[in-house]
C-alpha cells in the first residue's frame, strides 16, 4: 500500500518520524518488511473467497481478520507507525453509516460497490483513521479491495469537528496566531458522528471505485494521465516525466499540500486565506485534499459530488481573524470553475463501469 493513511495527530506524526530516521540504517530489514507486505496473502483475492459476494454492504462490517492484522502490523513498522492494531466489532453507528451510503448511492454505483468491496473491516490502533487496499484478482489485475478504520479514532468526532481537524492538518499553527479554520459538512442535527463516518467511508469507496471503474491508474504505481485514465486529464496534466496539475502555474502553493502534517506543514496557518482564495480562483479542485494527487483528487470528488450535489449538503471553508469579516469558501460543485468536472461525474454516477471521457479544456 503505497498511498499514505491519515495520522491520528501530531504526536504520532513525530513519533513516526523519528521511528523512520532510527530505520533509515537498517535497509534490508525495510525490504523485507516491504516485500512481506506486498506479497501477503490478503492481497488476493484467493484469500478472501467467493462468500462475500452474497453479502449485502452492511454485512460485510467486521473485526478486520488476523492475517489482515498482521498485514497491517507489518505496513506499521515498515512506514514507521508505532501502533499495533487489533481487530474490534463495529458499534451500530458504523452499520447505520454504511445503510446510509447504500441508499445514497445510484443503483449502478451501488452494484460496482458490492461487486468490488470485499469488506469494511474495523481495528484499533490502526495508526491512521482508514484507509482502502486494492486486491489482486486470479490474473494479478487490482479488481477488488478491503477498507480498514480505526473504530476509536472514528468514535471521537463529529463531521464538522473531524473536518474541521483534518483541513487544519494541512497548516503549521502559528504561535500567538488567532486564525480559526473551520470546515462546515452539516448543519444542526445533522453534524453527528455517524455523519462524519459517512464521509471518511465515501471517500475511501471513492478510492476504491475509482480504481474499480478504470478512471485513474493503481495508486500502487505512478501518477499517469493519458486517455486511457479519462478523469486524470481534467486537472492534471504531463511535465516531462513528471504529473502536475493543470493549474500549478497560477496556483504555485498546490505542491505545498500536505495532509496530516500539522507542526511540520509548509504552510502556516496565516497563508490559508491566500491558500483558498487561489484554490477557488484558478483550479477546479473540489477541496485542499483533492489537489494533493490525482488519487485524492478522484476520492474527494466521488466524495463531495455526492455530499454537495446528491445530497444538497454544505462544504464550506471558513476563516476568521481578530478585526477582519469572516471569510468563506464555498463547494466547487455550486461555481463555474467545476463545470467540466461535475459533467464528468454526472455521468460516471450514470455509469461507472463505462468510463466517461474527459471534456475538452
Amino acid at each position: 500500500m503505497k498511498r499514505p493513511r491519515a495520522l491520528v495527530n501530531g504526536a504520532t506524526a513525530t513519533a513516526a518520524l523519528l521511528l523512520i530516521l532510527a530505520l533509515a540504517a537498517c535497509a534490508p530489514y525495510k525490504a523485507w518488511l516491504k516485500g512481506q507486505a506486498e506479497n501477503h496473502a490478503t492481497r488476493y483475492i484467493a484469500f478472501w473467497g467467493e462468500a462475500w459476494q452474497s453479502a449485502p454492504l452492511t454485512a460485510r462490517l467486521a473485526p478486520a481478520p488476523p492475517a489482515l492484522v498482521e498485514k497491517i502490523r507489518l505496513e506499521n513498522r515498515l512506514y514507521g507507525f508505532p501502533e499495533r492494531p487489533e481487530p474490534v466489532s463495529p458499534e451500530p453507528v458504523f452499520t447505520e453509516a454504511v445503510r446510509r451510503i447504500g441508499d445514497l448511492l445510484p443503483e449502478r454505483v451501488r452494484s460496482l460497490a458490492e461487486q468490488r468491496i470485499i469488506g469494511i473491516y474495523l481495528v484499533n490502533g490502526l495508526g491512521g483513521t482508514g484507509y482502502a487496499e486494492a486486491i489482486l484478482d486470479a490474473q494479478g489485475k487490482e479488481r477488488y479491495a478491503v477498507i480498514v478504520l480505526d473504530r476509536d479514532v472514528l468514535l471521537t468526532r463529529r463531521a464538522n469537528a473531524w473536518a474541521s481537524w483534518k483541513e487544519n492538518s494541512f497548516f503549521r499553527p502559528e504561535t500567538g496566531t488567532e486564525t480559526a479554520l473551520e470546515l462546515i459538512l452539516e448543519t444542526g442535527e445533522e453534524d453527528s458522528v455517524v455523519n462524519a463516518i459517512v464521509f471518511i467511508l465515501l471517500h475511501e469507496m471513492g478510492h476504491a471505485l475509482g480504481t474499480a471503474s478504470g478512471v485513474h491508474p493503481s495508486w500502487n504505481g505512478p501518477a499517469e494521465v493519458s486517455d486511457a485514465y479519462p478523469f486524470t486529464a481534467l486537472s492534471w496534466r504531463r511535465q516531462g516525466s513528471d504529473v502536475v496539475s493543470r493549474s500549478d502555474a497560477a496556483f504555485p502553493r498546490r505542491s505545498a499540500l500536505k495532509p496530516y502534517a500539522f507542526a511540520g506543514a509548509t504552510l502556516s496557518l496565516d497563508e490559508a486565506p491566500d491558500l483558498y482564495r487561489a484554490l477557488q480562483a484558478h483550479s477546479d479542485f473540489p477541496s485542499a485534499q483533492a489537489a494533493v494527487t490525482l488519487w485524492e483528487d478522484f476520492a474527494e470528488s466521488f466524495a463531495t459530488y455526492l455530499h454537495v450535489v446528491r445530497q444538497d449538503k454544505p462544504y464550506e471553508i471558513r476563516i476568521r481573524r481578530p478585526g477582519r469579516p469572516e471569510q468563506v469558501f464555498p463547494s466547487c460543485w455550486r461555481e463555474a470553475r467545476c463545470d467540466h468536472k461535475k459533467a464528468f461525474m454526472r455521468r460516471w454516477f450514470e455509469n461507472p463501469v463505462s468510463p466517461a471521457p474527459a471534456a475538452p479544456q
